[in-house]
């Protein structure tokens, strides 16, 4: 019996090693979960291609204050659309440029618009730049921060552009869970700010 506990004493102190392992290299989750708006056919039988700029000083995507709360970060968001105060279901896994491609797609088909996947098939090219994303931690507030102008081009002839940007806080109760509250909350806000059919008209396609 003495043997068989010492021959186990080797397995359980490498498995509490593994653990171990295991809890220091967790992989930390940021969510974003974007509130879908009402359908509308005001870009009914528009083609629109949507590209993305990171014109970002710093691609940092978690600030200096955060850090601690969000080791071994790869930089992907998981994203989730939801709708009214139902329950937000799991779109996919991305990186900040396919990200800002899946949330203005949905947003331009919500409004009757046909998103293509090549420029050549379009009537216009909505460019989105963006110019700031960050995550902080301040004291005991979650900080989020999106700054990005919406350019329509054609045949790369900027005919209008509008620039949105927001910042949003949230006391740090529940840890990332509130990061991610507020990431989404600000995040839906200025998608669904930008006024696209009011884009479209300046630029004369409607």
């Amino acid at each position: 019996m003495e043997e068989k506990n010492r021959a186990r004493r080797p397995f359980i102190g490498m498995l509490f090693v593994l653990m171990a392992v295991s809890a220091c290299t967790t992989i930390p989750e940021l969510k974003v979960t974007y509130q879908l708006p009402r359908r509308s056919e005001a870009l009914k039988g528009k083609k629109v291609f949507v590209g993305f700029e990171d014109a970002r000083k710093s691609k940092e995507l978690i600030g200096k204050g955060a850090q601690e709360q969000y080791k071994n970060f790869p930089g992907n968001i998981t994203l989730f659309f939801t709708r009214g105060d139902a329950e937000g279901f799991k779109i996919g896994i991305y990186h900040v440029p396919a990200l800002f491609n899946e949330v203005f797609k949905e947003r331009l088909e919500h409004l009757g618009a046909e998103v293509v996947s090549e420029s050549k098939e379009s009537e216009v090219e909505m460019m989105i730049v963006l110019k700031d994303l960050l995550l902080d931690l301040a004291d005991r507030d979650w900080v989020v921060r999106i700054d990005y102008e919406a350019r329509l081009m054609k045949q790369g002839e900027l005919l209008a552009s509008q620039t949105i940007s927001g910042q949003a806080e949230r006391l740090k109760v529940l840890g990332r869970r509130d990061a991610d509250k507020v990431m989404g909350e600000i995040f839906s806000d200025v998608v669904n700010r930008l006024d696209v059919p009011r884009l479209f008209q300046q630029a004369g396609l409607i």
